[in-house]
């Protein structure tokens, strides 16, 4: 995997920045006005908010790794989100994956009926189950490339197959993997998002999204970017391009440190499930080995109950209590509490999301301290 370079020529050898520039301006100047009517006509800069050198080497970049025509940056992966769902479903309905993100659910849910949107959720690793759920009005199928928290693997061959029959867009929130290890527009999706704050940028320090596919698809999502104003900061762009170079080298050794913490917390007593795509009881085992490079950074385990696990939430020492995930650092979080917590208690115990659930987003500090952290939160609880 490789990261595009992208940058303006700064000197008469043709040389440019060995790191990308940072264009901190939100606006642009013009020699005369023959220049600015080529960029008001859109062949130039204008305004940050419609586009920007730092922003937009982001964008190549990110399409660049996801085999992308293009890509769009915005101001937050739910802003990312949020557009393609309008763009794609106006006066339809969207059939979404159950146990998404917590934002997700919400934005269908509050958001959606206010713009003629309509919304259902179903299991999506079952295919004859999403054919048979989609209706006359239905236009997009939303999923996720790795489940949050429960971390169900998304079939993103088999649905983009589902998709081009029933003729609709198929948009996949990729944050969970990372362009590291799942590219799903290779496989037949029409747009993929992800959250910049996680894997991509990496270090805890930036809040962003971004959108890639084909030209035509980047397009429809343009005016939301623009006229909503959900633009990124080239701040938050340059340091996401920082994040990026690493990407790789951190997913890896992340992934590899999950594999051997997964089957850790499998062994324990008192943990009475461990949810990771790298572990052989998984539903998703086979088809996390077939469709991502690795099986992930991120472990949800569940104990006895919420009283338990925040117990243990309160124990650590090396793991961090913070939202998020995809971060150098490796996290700690209580779904039920977090990322989840809009949800109805009832519908959370429906989808899996006990009281005694905990999320882990493993960073990339030494394996061995973590699991020691592990077993000193553990001891005595569970």
């Amino acid at each position: 995997m490789h990261v595009a370079r992208t940058g303006p020529t700064l000197g008469p050898a043709g040389e440019i920045a060995h790191a990308p520039p940072l264009f901190q301006s939100a606006n642009f100047e013009y020699p005369d006005a023959a220049a600015a009517d080529r960029a008001a006509a859109g062949g130039g800069f204008l305004y940050s908010r419609h586009g920007n050198p730092t922003t937009d080497g982001l964008a190549v970049a990110v399409a660049d790794l996801e085999g992308a025509e293009a890509a769009l940056t915005f101001s937050s992966g739910m802003a990312a989100i949020a557009a393609a769902v309008f763009a794609n479903a106006a006066g339809g309905e969207v059939l979404a994956s159950e146990g998404l993100y917590g934002g997700s659910i919400e934005l269908l849910a509050e958001l959606g009926p206010r713009h003629g949107i309509r919304s259902r959720f179903v299991p999506t690793w079952d295919l004859n189950t999403v054919e048979r759920a989609i209706g006359a009005d239905t236009r997009v199928l939303l999923v996720e490339t790795i489940s949050n928290p429960l971390l169900r693997v998304a079939d993103v061959e088999g649905l983009s197959a589902v998709a081009r029959r029933h003729n609709l867009a198929l948009i996949v929130d990729g944050t969970f993997s990372s362009p590291a290890l799942c590219r799903p527009l290779a496989s037949g999706a029409t747009l993929v998002v992800h959250s910049v704050s996680k894997y991509i940028g990496g270090h805890g320090d930036l809040i962003g999204g971004v959108a890639a596919g084909s030209s035509a698809a980047i397009a429809a999502l343009r005016p939301y970017l623009i006229l909503l104003g959900g633009n990124m900061d080239p701040f938050c762009a340059w340091l996401a391009l920082r994040g990026l170079r690493t990407m790789p080298l951190r997913v890896e050794r992340a992934s590899a440190t999950a594999v051997r913490l997964a089957a850790f917390l499998a062994r324990q007593p008192g943990v009475k499930l461990v949810y990771y795509p790298g572990n052989p009881d998984h539903p998703d085992y086979e088809l996390a080995a077939r469709v991502l490079d690795a099986p992930g950074a991120m472990i949800s385990f569940e104990v006895a109950d919420g009283i338990v696990a925040r117990r243990i939430y309160d124990r650590f020492r090396y793991f961090v209590r913070a939202a998020s995930l995809g971060e150098v650092s490796s996290l700690v979080t209580h779904p039920a509490s977090f990322s989840h917590k809009g949800l109805p208690a009832d519908e959370r115990a429906r989808l899996g999301i006990t009281e005694g659930l905990l999320r882990l987003s493993i960073g990339i500090e030494d394996a061995d301290d973590l699991e020691a952290d592990l077993v000193q939160a553990l001891a005595g609880i569970v």
